[in-house]
């Protein structure tokens, strides 16, 4: 017979190992996150791979730990882009203001402008 349980993720791996760290069990979790506790298991088991940026931010908040910890176990699970620059700044950075994203956000466009110009001569 096939085994037909869902393939451990980083993601998974990721959400089990800082939740035992900070000596929660799934329910505390749910309930430090908002969620149902079913939503926690199905996460790291495997059986949910691609959660929301607003949910990332979520877990990492109630773990206290960094979001990006959660971008990357996510980007290693489902293998698409990582948030745009403004999702990012503003999940990372809280505290920024739209202008200060749109500054950051135009430096690095330059920066892949003068990297792009680079390869061309």
């Amino acid at each position: 017979m096939k085994d037909r349980s869902p393939t451990r993720t980083p993601l998974a791996l990721l959400l089990e190992e800082l939740r035992t760290d900070a000596g929660l069990s799934q329910y505390a979790l749910a309930a430090k996150c908002g969620f149902d506790r079913s939503n926690i298991r199905r996460i790291e088991d495997g059986s949910v791979a691609d959660i929301t940026e607003e949910r990332m931010r979520v877990l990492a908040d109630a773990l206290d730990v960094d979001v990006e910890r959660f971008y990357e176990a996510h980007w290693l699970t489902v293998r698409r882009p990582l948030p745009s620059l403004p999702t990012y700044f503003r999940s990372k950075y809280q505290d920024l203001t739209p202008a200060q994203i749109a500054e950051v956000e135009a430096i690095v466009d330059t920066m892949r402008t003068e990297n792009a110009d680079d390869h061309t001569q």
